[in-house]
């Protein structure tokens, strides 16, 4: 039987329930990313078009596949194209590794594996994400060092020559949802090895018995994890999905901005929107769900989407104004449902354009 993220009614595991609708709300951000390799419209992400033109070089053996084609981009000086087709690949490659690493380690956490999940993180938020995000900051730049130059030096996330917290406040600047993120924090988060609350420390110490560091020293008379008691657990659930959820949604909404960059067409346009959308409710909900902000510190945020969003059924041309619960059921299912006919109103332009207008 596949695994699945979602806990099912009466499943019967160790994570406590007051984590499980933080846990549900993981797993549907976890599938944006899942779609980018099922969905029909992302499938220009897997090729390419590149038109031949009169005077170009070893046109026959490229046709005939007795070349490289990155090769033949190369030796005909068209770098432009070269930049797209790594870029892609680039993006597809990080993403699938980032998915696998991510799916591990929200699986283990429900079933109450701490160990196993703060290791599986590690990879995904340290390396894989900031590759992401340089290729979100500046793809040019990022294509010459990677595939131009050529020497992993250049492009490796430990080199401490790359200005970590510069790139990440630079990302944050790039997405739509950035005022709702803080580039320090997720820095912090990430790198900061004094950081109270940040990942360093537990990640290290889920992959090493013995840890040295004075920020994450191992205690005396003890190793790594493996003695957890109860209150251990427990304290690593809180901080497991106090943090994560907000770390996947910022992951999400970098590679969204990355693909959509690539996928100009209106239609893809039009589905980032909706995306973003649904991440913003994931944002507000997943506050509530782990404590931090409550229904009401929220109040003012969904006021502020039933004055701004206004969407005209147009099956029974009732004028929607989106409550809350609208807002709650399509998260969970990318449903608008008319208040009068039930019809999902979110298939127009108009509907996709006062969403849009929502940002302004």
């Amino acid at each position: 039987m596949k695994p699945i993220l979602a806990i099912q009614e009466n499943e019967e595991i160790p994570l406590p329930k007051k984590y499980h609708k933080v846990n549900n709300l993981c797993a549907i951000i976890y599938d944006q990313l899942t779609e980018l390799y099922t969905e029909e419209n992302y499938k220009d992400l897997s090729n390419t078009v590149v038109n031949f033109k009169k005077g170009q070089s070893k046109v026959k053996e490229l046709k005939k596949k007795k070349i490289n084609p990155l090769e033949w981009l190369e030796e005909n000086e068209l770098t432009d194209d070269i930049e797209v087709i790594v870029s892609k690949q680039i993006l597809m490659a990080v993403t699938s590794d980032f998915i696998n690493f991510v799916f591990e380690s929200l699986y283990t956490t429900k079933r109450g594996k701490m160990t196993v999940a703060y290791a599986l993180l590690r990879k995904p938020i340290t390396d894989l994400l900031f590759i992401l995000e340089q290729l979100l900051v500046d793809r040019k730049d990022f294509i010459h060092r990677f595939y131009h130059i050529g020497e992993p030096k250049e492009y490796d996330p430990s080199n401490r020559k790359i200005d970590k917290l510069v790139i990440i406040k630079k990302a944050v600047e790039k997405i739509r949802m950035g005022n709702l993120f803080s580039g320090e924090y997720i820095y912090d988060l990430r790198y900061n090895k004094e950081f109270d609350i940040g990942f360093n420390g537990l990640t290290n110490q889920a992959i090493h018995i013995v840890t040295n560091d004075r920020n994450y020293k191992t205690e005396e008379q003890n190793l790594n994890f493996v003695f957890s008691n109860k209150e251990n657990i427990e304290s690593h659930f809180e901080h497991y999905y106090n943090l994560v959820p907000y770390l996947l949604i910022y992951s999400v909404s970098v590679i969204d901005e990355i693909v959509f960059e690539i996928l100009k067409d209106s239609d893809n346009q039009k589905l980032k929107v909706v995306k973003e959308f649904r991440r913003l409710i994931g944002m507000l909900l997943s506050t509530e769900y782990i404590g931090i902000r409550t229904k009401k510190n929220n109040k003012e945020i969904f006021s502020l989407i039933k004055d701004k969003i206004k969407i005209k059924c147009p099956n029974c041309d009732n004028t929607n104004s989106i409550e809350r619960a609208d807002c709650e059921l399509f998260f969970e299912t990318e449903i608008l449902l008319c208040t009068s006919c039930l019809q999902n109103i979110l298939i127009t332009d108009d509907s996709i354009e006062s969403i849009n207008n929502f940002w302004n």
